[in-house]
């Protein structure tokens, strides 16, 4: 009995040892699984070594001591991101404002050297390095532009931005790939506009009445011409033959009862 009593007693304590061992584990270690879409990142937060580990975690399940390591995970798809509109100035210092939306990404390879440089998650870098490089693109094509050039070229300039965008976050390890924004005046700039346009159609307004007025007039002219020129011909086209001629013509060959004298009456029209 006392025997079978020091087993049951042994096994407990081992039973105990174990699930000691098994909390423990739990609690010191974590297992979690990388999605497919993302990047995982095993940092060092103790010792000489602190940073992120010599092996590269890019998906599937990892295992690590959470007390001195910490899994951060950058995503490897595209992210979409919708800044607030900003001003931006051109040459001559007009102000003009843009609100762009960009997508971007990390790669896999980039990811260990996104997270030395920065430490952050992707949602800080997309409201401090990210949106710097945004501003900062915009602002400099902005002031190689002239105020006319910029409004009227406003396709070309986005393009540039682009351009420029890319070449920049790429070396700070994103991956840059769209962009889509509206680039407007400011609301000073777009009244004038608005007014100068406004007054070129009153003026091509005017200068449409002129002419139809002008034009109404020489037709006018013309006809009052063509008038008077037929008048002139028939006048002048009138002589005492062609008056006898058209007497003779409507004559019915019927001589009045009373004639004075002996000429017959339509003979005597001049």
């Amino acid at each position: 009995m006392v025997t079978t009593k020091k087993k049951t007693v042994q096994f407990s304590a081992a039973g105990i040892v174990v699930i000691g061992i098994v909390i423990l584990f739990m609690t010191m270690y974590s297992i979690e699984r990388i999605d497919s879409g993302q990047t995982g990142i095993i940092v060092n937060l103790a010792g000489s070594e602190r940073g992120v580990d010599d092996a590269k975690v890019e998906t599937g399940w990892v295992i690590y001591n959470r007390f001195v390591k910490q899994l951060f995970e950058y995503p490897a798809f595209a992210q979409i991101v919708d800044y607030e509109p900003f001003d931006i100035q051109d040459k001559k210092g007009t102000i003009f404002q843009t609100d762009p939306t960009i997508e971007y990404y990390i790669e896999r390879e980039d990811a260990k050297v996104v997270f030395l440089r920065y430490r952050k998650t992707t949602k800080e870098l997309e409201q401090s390095v990210i949106l710097t490089e945004v501003k900062n693109a915009y602002k400099d094509i902005a002031g190689l532009y002239d105020t006319d050039s910029l409004i009227n070229n406003r396709p070309a300039f986005e393009k540039e931005v682009e351009a420029l965008l890319k070449e920049r976050l790429s070396q700070r390890g994103f991956t840059f790939s769209n962009i889509q924004s509206s680039v407007k005046p400011n609301e000073v700039l777009q009244a004038a506009i608005d007014a100068k346009n406004t007054a070129v159609q009153n003026a091509l307004k005017v200068e449409n009445e002129k002419k139809a007025a002008i034009a109404e007039a020489e037709k006018m002219v013309a006809a009052a011409k063509g008038k008077a020129d037929a008048n002139r011909i028939l006048q002048q086209s009138i002589t005492p033959e062609l008056i006898q001629l058209k007497a003779v013509e409507k004559w019915d060959g019927k001589l009045p009862l009373s004639t004075s004298g002996n000429t017959l009456p339509f003979l005597q029209l001049k």
